[in-house]
């Protein structure tokens, strides 16, 4: 590994964690979470995955493969980004 990738990790891992300093409340994706209507999805393409907030009220999070259901924004919320932070650092 060269200075230059390790300088490369390094940044992009302080950059997944600066709403860890600033607040969730600052996060795009959160925000997004947070004003979804009832009926509403949302397509992801970075993870291949569709956010639903159902008839009921609940959130889904649905890919090609996998299906899965959270009664809150906040769970919601985690699992999709620690899906985008892997996903960003493996890319790399």
């Amino acid at each position: 590994m060269t200075w230059k990738e390790i300088t490369m990790s390094e940044y992009t891992i302080q950059q997944l964690n600066v709403y860890e300093y600033l607040g969730k409340e600052y996060d795009p994706l959160f925000n997004a979470i947070c004003n979804m209507p009832q009926g509403y999805s949302e397509y992801i393409p970075e993870i291949k995955v569709t956010l639903i907030k159902n008839q009921h009220g609940l959130y889904e999070m649905a890919s090609e493969s996998n299906h899965e259901c959270y009664s809150n924004k906040e769970d919601l919320y985690d699992c999709v980004s620690e899906i985008l932070s892997y996903s960003l650092l493996r890319g790399m």
